[in-house]
């Protein structure tokens, strides 16, 4: 892997111009790391751009550079290297296959990457992109200032769920112990991310728990946001961030699941189990992926099809009590 990321390294050094995206509905991974990335490019002297589908959500605005990272189609100029980071590069959802750049570069930590390009580096083991995105900017020899290092945190601590998750390993710790070292500070991360919520998105989190419903052992259990509750609270997607933590906490229950409506006849599903269930193989199954514990797809049709397709495959992968 040493030989590939130092590939990466020189092509990202050759070159002068660089894109970066994620995917769509970027989390704190994602954003995190793709604003490292732009900020310790940018030390060597690139020209860099970070755009994506989805625009940055509320609770990631306080990260240096969230304000320049472009959002919606199309993307504008031209690039000498195009790199996509914790995604596979057709969810990003910018691109139909016609991807700009000669140099595409892909930075993932996802088990169901199907590693499109021959300059993608995928590594199953690291708790996060930011860890990845880490070693790159150590290997370009960027030193790591308060910005990037905040950005960095960020991506770490917000994949390992606060350290909470099975992903959280001793190497993820390390880093995370280095980045505080720069004199980033813990609580402001924790303050944005888990500790402060607009009154109207506690208003869309209170309608949607009260709609909670479980399956006949009570080992599934789901939520649904539809556009009227968006319409009714005053909110948007967005606000959906870390619902589905809640439905997972429950006791008794193995896999949680959040339908969020995207479209007349279309549902974002979001998945996440305490470890019994792959709920990866159940995101591939239905043309999604992910990984073990977190994973998601889009399903289009009625809205009792969908989940009672997901619901039928999650009780396939648990099996008998």
């Amino acid at each position: 892997m040493s030989d590939l990321l130092a590939r990466i390294a020189a092509e990202l050094k050759a070159h002068t111009s660089v894109l970066i995206s994620v995917h769509r509905d970027l989390d704190g991974d994602a954003l995190g790391s793709q604003l490292a990335l732009m900020l310790a490019l940018e030390k060597l002297g690139k020209k860099v751009r970070a755009h994506n589908l989805d625009p940055v959500p509320e609770i990631y605005q306080f990260l240096p550079g969230s304000d320049r990272v472009g959002s919606g189609k199309p993307v504008a100029g031209s690039y000498d290297v195009f790199v996509v980071l914790d995604s596979e590069p057709q969810r990003t959802g910018l691109f139909d296959d016609d991807y700009p750049a000669a140099t595409h570069i892909d930075i993932d930590h996802h088990e169901t990457n199907r590693k499109e390009w021959p300059l993608t580096w995928l590594d199953t083991k690291a708790s996060a992109t930011g860890e990845m995105v880490y070693r790159l900017v150590k290997t370009l020899q960027v030193p790591i200032d308060r910005e990037i290092a905040l950005c960095l945190f960020t991506a770490i601590f917000t994949d390992t769920g606060s350290y909470r998750y099975s992903n959280t390993t001793p190497q993820s710790l390390r880093i995370s112990a280095e980045l505080l070292e720069t004199g980033i500070n813990p609580w402001l991360v924790a303050l944005n991310v888990y500790e402060t919520f607009a009154y109207n998105r506690i208003k869309l989190l209170g309608n949607v728990l009260a709609g909670i419903e479980r399956n006949a052992d009570g080992r599934i259990a789901w939520v649904v946001v539809p556009n009227l509750l968006y319409e009714k609270t005053g909110t948007t997607s967005k606000d959906t961030e870390n619902f589905i933590n809640f439905v997972r906490s429950v006791k008794g229950v193995e896999v949680a699941v959040l339908f969020r409506q995207t479209g007349e006849l279309q549902y974002k599903v979001s998945l996440r189990s305490k470890g019994q269930v792959d709920v990866s193989i159940v995101a591939q199954a239905l043309g999604g992926g992910g990984h073990k514990n977190a994973a998601g797809c889009t399903l289009n049709g009625r809205f009792e099809d969908i989940k009672s397709a997901v619901i039928g495959r999650i009780e396939k992968e648990l099996g008998p009590r």
